[in-house]
């Protein structure tokens, strides 16, 4: 049987940290987990740097099961390759963010060029607003300026939906009812025709706030990737 190789990517403003509870949980000791850099850590860590890692592990005779969490997601989608017999998996997730004429659902492109300003002034204060905004505790490491920048830029522009139109199969999305982030209306325009959107109550934080619905949902996706590919 060929193996799976869990990749786990965490959302804007946090860091590898935020899947500890999950990945925990889950005992997969074979995870790995990638640092988008947007938190000062003890390493070298940027968007680029996590490229040339998930490019590293996409390696032929092993299945990729990428799981992203809110722009983690977007940011998999736009660099996995998705094998056929690869897999994504969304939590608190969107194919788009930024409002346009074709996502009517998303945030309006202002809101994420008052946050770019506002990383310029006090970065400290865009970070400690969103996670207000999402119900998160703030974090006590100093944030990364130019990495942060580059994720907003991802939300500003990125845009998987066509892409994933073509992998209709191959992704499964876990969704929150009360997500203030990725909301309701955002997640249906995202995945829309896509049977693969699970619904539970909670806010944007599943990962933290419902560690087990998490964990069965994910099991889940293992073990039928596990059969697919026996």
């Amino acid at each position: 049987m060929n193996p799976v190789k869990p990749v786990f990517v965490h959302g804007w403003g946090f860091g590898p940290e935020f899947w500890v509870p999950v990945v925990d949980a889950l005992g997969w000791t074979d995870a790995l987990i990638l640092d988008l850099g947007f938190l000062e850590g003890s390493a070298p860590a940027s968007p680029m740097l996590a490229a040339q890692h998930l490019q590293a592990v996409q390696v032929p005779g092993e299945a990729l099961l990428g799981i992203g969490h809110s722009l983690g997601f977007l940011w998999l989608a736009e660099h996995m390759a998705l094998s056929p017999t690869d897999r994504l998996v969304g939590i608190n997730a969107f194919a788009a963010f930024a409002a346009r004429e074709s996502f009517a659902s998303g945030v309006p492109a202002r809101v994420l060029q008052r946050m770019l300003k506002g990383l310029s002034n006090a970065p400290e204060k865009v970070l400690a607003d969103f996670y207000n905004l999402c119900g998160a505790s703030g974090s006590s490491k100093v944030p990364c300026v130019p990495n942060l920048r580059d994720g907003l830029d991802l939300l500003l522009a990125g845009d998987a939906r066509p892409a994933l139109a073509a992998k209709a199969g191959q992704y499964d999305i876990l969704a929150a009812r009360q997500d203030p982030v990725a909301t309701p209306a955002m997640t249906e325009q995202s995945f829309a025709g896509c049977a693969a959107v699970q619904w539970v109550d909670g806010g944007h934080l599943l990962p933290q706030t419902d560690v087990s619905a998490c964990v069965t949902f994910l099991q889940a996706v293992r073990r039928t990737m596990e059969q697919d590919v026996q």
